[in-house]
Parts: C-alpha cells; structure tokens; sequence
C-alpha cells in the first residue's frame, strides 16, 4: 500500500511541473508593464486570442472586408479581355458537355460500346476544364455566368438533334462541333499570348485535350 502511494504521488508531481514551467515562462514575457515580451525572429508565435468581431446593427456578425477586394494579382486593364474570352469558352464547354451526353446516352449501331465510353470520357474533360477556367475567371475578380439560357444563347454550336442517334451521325456531328470549339480556343490562345501568359498557358492544355478528341474521332471515320 505504501508503494502504491508513494508511486502516485510521484505521478501527481510529475504532472503538475509542466504547468509550473508554463506559468513561470508566461510571467518571464511579461515587461514590467505587464504587456507581453516582444517575438523574436524565428520564435513561435502565440495563438490570437482577440475578441470577436463587433456584431452589426442587426446583431449579426460582420466578417466582410472591403480591403479583400483589390487583392487581385491580374493587372486591372488585363481582367476584362481575360474574362472575355474565357466566358465564350466555358459556355462553349457547357455546351458540349451537354452534347456528349445527349449522343453517350441515345447512341446506337455497331461502335456503340467505345463511342459509348469515349463521349463520357470527353463529357468529363469539358466539364474538368470549364471548372478550372471559371474558376480563373474568378481570380481576375468577375463572375462567370453558367446559366443554362446563357450557354444556349452565347455558344453559338448549332442545334443537336433529339431521339436515338446512329454511331455515324454522333461520329459526324461530335467531330464538327470539337473542331470548332478547337479553333476558336486556338485563335483565344493567341490573343491571350499577348494580354496574360497564365490564361493563355491554361487554354493551350484545353487545346492539347480538343486536338486529341477530334483525331480519336476522325480516325474512326478513316
């Protein structure tokens, strides 16, 4: 019994030195103020303790700062051809997202199984690559818009026929409206070659992706 006290007296005081030490180093920062030691270079730094944020007429909380704002790397005259051209450019990848699996899903004849998988691997990569162009868009500081009567307005394909769809018809109709899309990324590369070299750098990975998919197409029909 009396090693099993003496045992957990000794855990007792064991836990409590950290705490000592701790104390002891708070009131060493301390000036004789009583404000804490300035940081050294390199030190570790506190946690922020601060009060939260005053909450605003309604008494709801106010974390909006207007500063944020202009926290924009893009210089201000290159935002706006950057999000011309790609919001033409996502609108035109919506639509063919859309197209792909309109033909995935309705498609028949005897090349139904690697068309099949290939519009669905294509329809993957338009909507990869619209995500990550939007989302440039927003690094410049604009919207993109998305919106379904957008991209119908605005992508300027043509209309896709409705009903089933013969392996031929979706070889010819997919490879025409890629080869457009491709060309007209290929012309925004070169206007943005001269504006932003990240934006332009970000299309020529689409257009790599576009030139690959119409020559898997175009070899089918060979």
């Amino acid at each position: 019994m009396k090693v099993y006290l003496l045992a957990a007296s000794v855990a007792l005081l064991a836990a409590a030195a950290p705490q000592h030490a701790t104390a002891q180093t708070r009131r060493a920062n301390r000036t004789p103020t009583g404000q804490a030691a300035p940081v050294a270079p390199g030190a570790p730094t506190a946690p922020d303790n601060t009060a939260t944020p005053p909450a605003d007429a309604n008494g709801k909380l106010d974390y909006r700062n207007p500063a944020a704002d202009a926290q924009i790397p893009v210089e201000a005259d290159k935002r706006q051809p950057v999000t011309d051209d790609l919001q033409a450019t996502v609108a035109e990848l919506l639509e063919l997202f859309h197209d792909s699996k309109q033909c995935h899903w309705n498609l028949r004849g005897p090349l139904y199984l690697p068309l099949h998988e290939k519009l669905q691997e294509n329809a993957d990569e338009y909507r990869k690559y619209a995500d990550i162009l939007a989302e440039r868009v927003l690094q410049v500081g604009h919207p993109i818009d998305g919106r379904t009567a957008v991209v119908a307005a605005t992508a300027n394909l043509g209309d896709m026929p409705g009903g089933y769809l013969t392996d031929k018809q979706v070889l010819i109709l997919m490879t025409e409206r890629i080869t457009t899309v491709a060309k007209r990324v290929r012309q925004r590369i070169d206007h943005q070659s001269k504006i932003d070299e990240v934006t332009s750098n970000q299309l020529q990975e689409l257009s790599y992706a576009l030139d690959k998919q119409v020559w898997q197409f175009r070899v089918h029909m060979q």
